[in-house]
């Protein structure tokens, strides 16, 4: 198969994702999707993508809302719960070596990775650039455990709202339960901008803290 223009390490997940549910349309299902995800790429809002160190999330909502449509819509939420699922699985080995409990330093690696944003988000900001990016204010609550930041301004929810995808991105927000989990942590999150709130607020915690005590019926959204 030719190399396609969605995102190579997503597209190979959804092009299994064909092969084992729909054989008989995974061609024509993976040409109209390389279509539709450059024509979504045409639309990009300016968040600076490649040179963004979080903006990849884009990336897979664009190869997300490809497939979806190229399928006719049978690639759906619950098929990339599937597809997540696979993404995780590879991912799992990472479990045996971080432990959220007990390693800080995968707080610490949060830490510098937000604040490297927010300097290049400032810098380029400045030049009249990133202006459709995400806003971030770290630790808002004044936690004083784990790592915790409020993201504001979602160009992905724009985008979904904007093109009537509201009930197709919340599979995709749901992931970053599945990813903390693989470190044995856990997400605390009261509200997403798709769901209505003023931001999507992040929360992680080991999964032994007992900070959950407190969020434990809170679906995870």
């Amino acid at each position: 198969m030719k190399r396609r223009s969605y995102p190579k390490r997503w597209g190979k997940l959804f092009e299994r994702c064909c092969t084992q549910f729909l054989p008989d349309k995974k061609n024509e299902i993976c040409e109209r999707s390389d279509k539709k995800y450059i024509e979504l790429m045409r639309e990009l809002p300016d968040i600076g993508l490649h040179e963004n160190s979080i903006a990849g999330s884009m990336e897979t909502w664009f190869c997300m809302v490809a497939f979806y449509e190229a399928s006719d819509h049978l690639i759906v939420g619950e098929a990339f719960q599937i597809i997540h699922a696979w993404h995780t699985d590879a991912l799992r080995f990472l479990g045996k070596i971080i432990d959220a409990n007990r390693d800080q330093w995968v707080y610490t690696l949060f830490s510098k990775v937000y604040d490297r944003y927010l300097r290049q988000l400032s810098a380029y900001r400045q030049r009249g650039e990133w202006t459709e990016a995400w806003d971030v204010k770290v630790n808002p609550e004044g936690h004083n455990e784990g790592y915790s930041f409020h993201l504001v301004g979602c160009p992905i929810a724009r985008h979904a709202r904007a093109h009537g995808y509201e009930e197709l991105l919340p599979w995709l927000c749901r992931t970053d339960h599945e990813l903390a989990e693989v470190l044995h942590a856990r997400l605390i999150r009261t509200q997403t901008e798709i769901h209505g709130g003023e931001f999507c607020d992040y929360w992680y915690v080991g999964d032994r803290s007992p900070a959950l005590v407190a969020y434990s019926r809170f679906p995870k959204i």
